[in-house]
């Protein structure tokens, strides 16, 4: 059956070794749509493909196709989406367990916040390299790291001390460390490129909600949790964060498909994994191959993917900073107009609206068919709303509105990494080496950076790191730039 077009086409399909995939048959794929549709325009990995922005699918995808994605979104997008919702809990929890009573009872008056975000931030950046390259290899690793970063999560209920809190959050960074890239390489696996930013996008929504979901449960566990069975309700909020997680790594191990090259899904038929092969086979999309020592750590670093999407990723992370490391939630509980359960409440704003700005990205990203300008627009948009925070003495008004939209500059990361996906789609290692690197690097420079800009005993004016932040937008639009250029003289 052919994988594009309205009708079906037949399409022989050999294997003269053990060694041959479906991923080395993109030529006999390409011949036989090219006879039968004549769309070579259509072949080509990322050339432009008829769709309304409103349309789920393309005009040119056929049935199977069709029943393929609605049960590949049904599988992939809901683990994705329900694991990194309760990710995000628990990155908004510190913050909001620190404001409600953990930094009293913790004696937490010096820099401990940031610290403990920085230890965080360690073993997040030092394992996910390895642990998204493990990923790429075998099925279960995603949701193996899922259930262990529950446990950890639990056990920051009973931490008494600042290292014993510290250790547990070193463990929680770790385990937490392959999910967001190594879904953007499974994503990468199954998607073409006209797909991919939607369901990037529908993924990193869970984003938004997460940080939402932290406020509202905050505001219910301080409100009646608090002195149930003599825990504060700071502590409640890590018990409650660790019960939603335990489900979904379950459920991962369950449903999720992993890669098409290594699937083992009962929910997909042995035709519905050989199309799903197929079609990313004349994409050029290929399978992990396997490392061979230096020759594949020289092949990474001898392009200039690793250096250019590096380069653009870094920025990035800096510039949308002030949404993810609970600046905007200080800043309202400085106003003292607020009780803790309003503050809480309040807090839900900026990740609220911002779920909009990720679906209006992603979804205007594949109807353009292109990132560029809408990266560079919220650039922008970014650098004029935030000056509220870099002009201390602005209006309130002006403040409530940078903290209403600053999460628009958090909304463009499903088109920075969708983007990746799409420059290392031929090389199924590098791609997973690359998102993985990209993250990472940016990581390890914010287990330290935060420490000089964003010291939590400066809060909430920030003066230095609004400025930082600044000069990363700028810098984000310069990089953007550069790699759309690259990426249009490769093409």
């Amino acid at each position: 059956m052919s994988i594009v077009g309205s009708e079906p086409v037949a399409v022989a399909v050999k294997a003269s070794s053990k060694d041959e995939t479906p991923y080395t048959l993109a030529a006999e794929v390409e011949e036989s749509d090219q006879e039968h549709h004549g769309r070579a325009d259509y072949l080509a990995g990322r050339s432009r493909v008829k769709r309304q922005w409103y349309q789920w699918y393309a005009d040119s995808d056929t049935p199977a196709e069709r029943k393929l994605l609605l049960k590949m979104d049904l599988l992939i997008l809901s683990y994705a989406f329900l694991g990194f919702w309760t990710k995000y809990i628990d990155n908004g929890n510190l913050t909001n367990a620190y404001v409600s009573g953990m930094k009293e009872d913790l004696g937490f008056y010096g820099n401990q916040l940031v610290q403990l975000q920085t230890i965080y931030n360690v073993a997040y950046t030092v394992f996910m390299i390895p642990l998204t390259l493990l990923a790429a290899k075998y099925r279960f690793v995603i949701p193996a790291c899922d259930f262990m970063w529950g446990v950890f999560t639990l056990l920051q209920y009973r931490a008494n001390s600042f290292a014993e809190l510290a250790a547990y959050r070193f463990l929680v960074g770790a385990f937490e460390s392959t999910f967001f890239t190594s879904i953007h390489y499974v994503l990468g696996s199954w998607y073409r490129s006209d797909e991919l930013g939607r369901r990037a996008g529908i993924f990193y929504i869970s984003t938004g909600l997460g940080m939402m979901s932290t406020g509202f449960m905050a505001s219910g566990v301080i409100r009646h949790l608090d002195g149930v069975n003599g825990l504060p309700g700071w502590r409640w909020l890590f018990i409650v964060c660790a019960i939603s997680t335990f489900p979904v790594a379950i459920f991962g191990f369950i449903f999720f498909p992993s890669t098409p090259d290594k699937t083992k899904s009962w929910f997909l038929s042995e035709e519905e994994k050989k199309l799903a092969r197929l079609r990313m086979a004349r994409i050029g999309g290929k399978p992990p191959t396997g490392f061979s020592g230096w020759k594949t750590i020289q092949r990474f670093f001898g392009r200039w993917h690793f250096w250019a999407l590096v380069f653009f990723q870094l920025p990035w992370q800096f510039s949308s900073s002030a949404s993810t490391n609970g600046a905007y939630t200080l800043w309202i509980k400085s106003l003292k107009e607020y009780s803790t359960y309003r503050v809480n409440l309040l807090s839900t704003i900026n990740p609220g609206v911002g779920i909009f700005f990720v679906w209006f990205y992603s979804f205007l990203s594949d109807a353009l068919q292109t990132r560029m300008p809408i990266i560079v627009g919220q650039c922008l948009f970014q650098f004029a709303i935030q000056f509220a925070f870099v002009i201390w003495d602005s209006p309130k008004a002006y403040k409530w509105a940078a903290v209403s939209t600053g999460y628009a500059q958090v909304a463009v990361s499903p088109l920075v990494f969708s983007w990746a996906n799409e420059i290392c789609r031929e090389d199924a290692e590098e791609r997973a080496f690359v998102i993985a690197s990209m993250l990472a690097i940016s990581c390890a420079f914010n287990a330290w950076i935060p420490i000089l800009v964003w010291p939590t005993t400066k809060a909430p004016e920030y003066h230095k790191g609004y400025i930082f932040s600044q000069v990363n937008i700028l810098l984000f639009a310069v990089t953007t730039f550069a790699l759309w250029w690259w990426d249009r003289r490769d093409q």
